[in-house]
């Protein structure tokens, strides 16, 4: 009787990792700045998955303010999922308007005059 057992080592197969496309910053921060370190502070805590309040779909820097499209995590009401958030850069402080969509949100952002990131060309 022949008998053939496969080999009981796994085989070593080149694993492709797809990596992102680099891609420019939507606002730049100084970092050495109080105001706007705790601002990103407060973005990292408020994006992260272990007790995440919001998901960013768009920021810009809008003077001394990020102004950030975000979809809320658990929304107050499914009819308002979506907030156009004003982080601000000089003190501890966040204000937001709930929107219905994110091209709501989108419009409220471009109406604010906010600058669009930076591409380079």
């Amino acid at each position: 009787m022949c008998c053939h057992s496969r080999s009981a080592s796994v085989s070593l197969r080149r694993i492709k990792v797809r990596q992102a496309p680099t891609l420019p910053p939507l606002a730049m921060l100084d970092l050495s700045k109080p105001g706007e370190l705790k601002a990103h502070e407060f973005l990292l805590r408020a994006t992260n998955p272990k007790d995440q309040m919001w998901t960013i779909l768009d920021v810009r820097r809008h003077g001394d303010a990020l102004l950030c499209i975000v979809r809320w995590a658990h929304p107050e009401t499914k009819r308002q999922p979506y907030a156009l958030a004003e982080v601000s850069l000089r003190e501890t402080a966040v204000s937001w308007r709930y929107h219905e969509t994110v091209e709501s949100a989108r419009e409220e952002m471009e109406r604010r005059g906010a600058e669009p990131a930076e591409r380079p060309m």
